[in-house]
């Protein structure tokens, strides 16, 4: 990955970028969901369907500025949700991502002030979240985690709730049993991908796209589309940020549940 890159010293100011291994580790962190693990993916049928309202609070934050090293955690905490399991494992995982930041921040603060000294270093970290729905039928919600250190990444991970019957949203099981949700998705992505290259000055790689995995970053935004997400640098340049490709309900209406 870009971030991923040796160490650099400048000769009137140094900008030491993280560590391969750090970059990993926070890497690994954030590309551990909760939808990934069957056993945390609830699909609860008896749950009763319950009026309430659900909210996205944070649950806790915390700020370091030590010369050039800086971090942020701001971290989320659902209130509301019908399904109390879910929601409890959901805080629970949030504030373990959270605190995984904060030790591994602090650790390579202490390796680089052991390396470099007093010399200025700028290392910053960004633990936050994004609402992206919040309606009467659904919350979604993007943790992310954001680093700069000469360049910059972010990862991150997208959590979709249906308020009414508790479901924590996977992609797969947002289509019928068997349905094939990769090749029609796929398809859509890479003429829109020619169509952002030729109308708007895109800088997306079709090259590099060859089809959306089967468990994909995405959500469902607040007109009932599936919107499906990619990181920086996946099938685009950087200044593309993070691209999403919000997919036209008649694209997958025949398979949907």
């Amino acid at each position: 990955m870009k971030m991923n890159k040796q160490i650099k010293k400048e000769n009137t100011k140094r900008k030491i970028r993280v560590s391969t291994t750090a970059a990993a580790a926070f890497i690994v962190l954030a590309g551990v969901t909760l939808n990934s693990s069957p056993a945390l993916a609830y699909a609860l049928s008896d749950v009763p369907v319950i009026s309430s309202i659900v909210n996205v609070v944070t649950f806790g934050k915390y700020t370091v500025k030590d010369d050039g090293y800086e971090l942020d955690i701001n971290t989320p905490k659902i209130e509301g949700l019908s399904n109390k399991d879910l929601e409890e494992n959901l805080n629970n995982t949030f504030k373990e991502q959270a605190d995984t930041v904060k030790e591994l921040f602090q650790k390579n603060v202490d390796e680089l002030k052991a390396e470099f000294g007093d010399e200025t270093v700028h290392m910053d970290i960004e633990f936050n979240y994004d609402v992206k729905t919040n309606n009467d039928d659904i919350l979604a919600l993007d943790v992310y985690t954001f680093y700069a250190s000469g360049s910059s990444n972010s990862v991150h991970n997208y959590y979709t709730i249906n308020k009414k019957t508790g479901e924590l949203y996977t992609l797969k099981g947002m289509f019928k049993d068997g349905a094939d949700y990769v090749t029609p998705i796929t398809n859509y992505i890479k003429d829109e991908i020619n169509r952002r290259n030729l109308e708007e000055n895109g800088m997306y790689f079709p090259e590099t796209f060859d089809k959306i995995a089967e468990d994909q970053n995405f959500y469902i935004n607040n007109d009932g589309n599936i919107v499906i997400c990619f990181g920086k640098y996946e099938i685009a340049a950087g200044a593309q940020g993070t691209p999403e490709f919000v997919i036209p309900n008649e694209v997958v209406a025949d398979i949907i549940k």
